[in-house]
This record gives structure tokens, C-alpha cells and sequence, in this order.
């Protein structure tokens, strides 16, 4: 379910300002904002005291507001606009100005707002609040488009808040950044962690039936090209853990899962968790593997920022031409596949590794690559976006992609602190820019 981002707005002028022309500019600043699919929650008129300020700030909490924003309709006294921003501090907020207009005469007028952002903001940093400033009318695109990813970062933020991930396993193979401080993790960027043993998950497993998977084999065969080495049995296997991590995330409530698959599923169960992680990504869970949560978070948040499927992949190589090489193991969501290019086949042969994995590449275009590392006591973002290129797939098994990222190579090797990137469709630079400040953490774009 596409989720709406529920923002408050609240607008404060001057009683010796609001005129017609205020009140048609707010009024297009919410319509605009509805317009591009936000829940503005919007008392309908400017406050000029700071009693009726305080008062809309109060009806707009009672709404579960995901965050706010301070529209500053005309020039306005700071005390009016404090006692608003007092009562919800506590949320995720913008501070919006306005620049001069055309009135009807057609001149260049002014309602007074530009003096008075300048003045509140200049207020605002001197007290060491955290915010979003945007500058412009309604009809401005780049005001408009910066409101609008302030909505979508601060419904990111409240949902970190709101969302469990299951960690069935540990972290695997040593990863040292895959370890992370459960509690910090709750306290600086939201989500709860719930562990479970891998025995949990197996049993799940085998409780389900064979009638029970064939909805499951039918979606296989539908969205890819399963290799005649393949056997009934594994299809079965993977059909199952599929439905009982289904079954998992479900009763407890998972908004993402990481399975740690070494080795306990890859080499003493006998079955990878590739392509079960990969259809469980497809249906709104957020899937990851090798226990990795930084990666996972990392993946969630691309997840409610961009509204799509995140995925990952470990940086390989820097290619001859200065771009990156990215390659997951088996794991890839089928969507992300190059049309008519995706089959399931054995796992890569000579690991001692045993099961069945995605044999595809990621289909081309622009993408957002995201890392969240955990510090000594504080976290901060690694971050670049770039063009994605269908890669050779690595040893002839692993799914792949070239990227050409719009960074620094130099920068990149400097800040490299894991091996996983979050990935996703689409440029969310701004929205990481904005969610790194609301969390009060560091973002590094490479």
C-alpha cells in the first residue's frame, strides 16, 4: 500500500499584511503540495497572534502529523511564528518564504515574507534548530519540488520510527560493518531489530506443504527462465521458505528481513535464501541477506523514500573506465532484471555452497546508491547517484551492474566503510540530504 506522508501546515503573517494576494499565495502553496499526492492538513486561514498561532499548532498535533511546515505568508513578529513552532519542535520541519509577485498591475509586489524568513531563520539557526528552508512562490518548480521532498523525507523519518526488521541469524562471515549497536540503532535513526534463530525459519519451512507452493512455482516460471538443472525439489524448498519467511513477516509485524544465509542455509540446510528474499522483496518487504543491518536500514530507507523496491549490491572493482562494478550474490528482485533476460539457475559452483540463485543483471538506468555506517556513538550516510549500466555477470553466475556515478573515485576509496550499498531506481539525493539532517546524523555524498 503506496504510503502519504500527512503534513502539517501552518501560516503566520502580520495582521497589517495579510491581504488578498496572501491569502491566494498560501492557499496555491497547499493546493500545489495536495496536488503532488501530500496529506496537508491546513487550518484554512493566517495566524497573526501568537494565541491563535499556538492554537492551530495544537489541532494540527491532534492530526498525526508526520511533520510541518512554517509558511510565512506575509512579514510577521518572531514571537508569532515561536509560539506555533514551540508546540510541534519535536517534528520534522520546513521553514517556507516566499519571493515577490506580479500583481495585477503588473509590477513587482511584495507581501513581506522574504524579510521575514530572512529574519526567522537567521533566528532559528541562532537557537540550533534543524530544518528545511525553501524560498518561492507556488509557481516556482524548484520550491515546490523541495517542499515536496521535505513531505516525503519526513514521512521517511516517522516510518523508521514505526518499523521492525527481522534479523533471522547473525551477522555473517565476520562482517565487522555488518555489526551494529541494537540500541543506538533504535534511539538515533528508528527501527526496532528483532532477532530469531535460523532454526526458526527452517522449521517454518518444512511446516508448509507442497499444495501450499504452487502459486509460488507458478510466479517463478512467469518471471523468469528456470534452467532445466533445476529440480522440482528445489523449487519446492525455495517456495516454501519463501511463504514461511512470508508467514514470519507477517505475524511479527516485519516491515524488512535479512536472512543470514552462510552457512547454516547455504551449506548445512542445502538451500540458498537467494530466490525466497528475492520474491519477498517483489510483494513489500523490504529483503536482504549475510545479516548485514546497516545495509538493510539502509535499503528500507530507499524503500520510503522513493515509494519503489530497493535492492543492494557489494562494490567489486573500480572498471578501467573509472566505473563501478556492483554485484550482489543471487539476490535480485525480479523488476529490477532486464526484461527477458531473467533465469534462475544452481548456485556458483566451487564455494561448496548448495541451492538456487538469480542469474540476471539489473536492467539500465539512473539509480541512488546509499550506505548508513555506524560511527563511535553517532551514524552518518554514504551516498552518490549515477547511471546504471547492465553488467557481465560476475563469474557467469552472479547478477551485476556498471555504474557510472556522478562522484569522485578518489573520495569514494577514502570513505569506504562496507561493502554493501542499498540501491534503487531513480535520483533521491535530496531526500537522503534532507532525512540525514532531520536524523541529525552525517551524510557524505561520494
Amino acid at each position: 500500500m503506496e504510503y502519504i506522508a500527512k503534513i502539517g501546515f501552518i501560516a503566520i503573517g502580520h495582521k497589517d499584511y495579510i491581504s488578498d494576494d496572501a491569502v491566494k499565495i498560501t492557499n496555491n502553496a497547499v493546493e500545489a503540495l495536495r496536488q503532488r499526492g501530500h496529506d496537508i492538513v491546513y487550518a484554512g486561514h493566517i495566524a497573526a497572534s501568537p494565541g491563535e498561532a499556538r492554537a492551530i499548532a495544537k489541532e494540527m498535533l491532534r492530526h498525526d502529523v508526520d511533520g510541518a511546515i512554517l509558511f510565512l505568508s506575509t512579514f510577521m513578529e518572531c514571537p508569532v511564528s515561536m509560539s506555533a513552532l514551540r508546540e510541534f519542535d519535536h517534528l520534522p520541519f520546513a521553514l517556507w518564504g516566499t519571493t515577490m509577485f506580479t500583481n495585477e498591475g503588473g509590477g513587482q509586489d511584495s507581501t513581506g515574507s522574504f524579510v521575514a524568513f530572512s529574519m526567522f531563520q537567521g533566528s532559528l539557526k541562532r537557537m540550533g534548530y534543524e530544518f528545511i528552508s525553501v524560498l518561492g512562490l507556488s509557481g516556482d518548480a524548484a520550491a515546490i519540488a523541495k517542499a515536496s521532498r521535505f513531505c516525503i523525507a519526513a514521512g521517511a523519518y516517522q516510518r523508521l520510527k514505526r518499523s521492525t526488521v527481522g534479523l533471522v541469524g547473525y551477522s555473517a562471515l565476520g562482517i565487522y560493518p555488518g555489526t551494529f549497536d541494537h540500541v543506538m540503532m533504535r534511539k538515533v535513526i528508528g527501527p526496532e531489530i528483532d532477532h530469531l534463530d535460523t532454526y526458526t525459519l527452517i522449521k517454518a519451512t518444512e511446516n508448509i506443504g507442497d499444495e501450499e507452493c504452487l502459486p509460488v512455482l507458478d510466479y517463478l516460471n512467469k518471471v523468469a527462465r528456470i534452467k532445466s538443472t533445476v529440480s522440482k525439489e528445489q523449487l519446492l524448498t525455495v517456495s516454501k521458505m519463501y511463504l514461511a519467511m512470508k508467514k514470519l513477516c507477517g505475524d511479527r509485524g516485519y516491515d524488512a528481513i535479512n536472512v543470514k544465509c552462510q552457512y547454516e542455509l547455504s551449506q548445512d540446510y542445502g538451500m540458498t535464501a537467494c530466490v525466497p528474499l528475492s520474491i519477498l522483496a517483489e510483494n513489500g518487504v523490504t529483503a536482504s541477506c549475510e545479516g548485514d543491518i546497516p545495509n538493510t536500514v539502509s535499503m528500507l530507507i530507499l524503500h520510503f523514500l522513493s515509494g519503489g523496491i530497493a535492492a543492494y549490491a557489494d562494490i567489486l572493482n573500480i572498471n578501467s573506465d573509472r566505473s563501478l562494478k556492483m554485484s550482489p550474490c543471487g539476490f535480485i528482485p525480479y523488476s529490477m532484471g532486464r526484461d527477458g533476460d531473467r533465469v534462475i539457475g544452481e548456485f556458483i559452483p566451487g564455494f561448496g555452497f548448495k541451492g538456487i540463485q538469480n542469474s540476471f543483471s539489473y536492467k539500465s538506468g539512473e539509480v541512488t546508491l546509499l550506505r548508513l555506517v555506524e560511527d563511535r556513538c553517532d551514524y552518518h550516510f554514504l551516498y552518490t547517484a549515477g547511471n546504471g549500466r547492465t553488467g557481465e555477470l560476475r563469474q557467469g553466475y552472479m547478477p551485476a551492474m556498471d555504474l557510472d556515478f556522478d562522484g569522485d573515485i578518489d573520495r569514494l576509496v577514502e570513505n569506504l566503510s562496507g561493502q554493501h550499498f542499498a540501491i534503487c531506481y531513480g535520483d533521491y539525493s535530496i531526500e537522503i540530504e534532507m532525512l540525514a539532517k532531520i536524523l541529525h546524523i552525517g551524510c557524505v555524498r561520494l
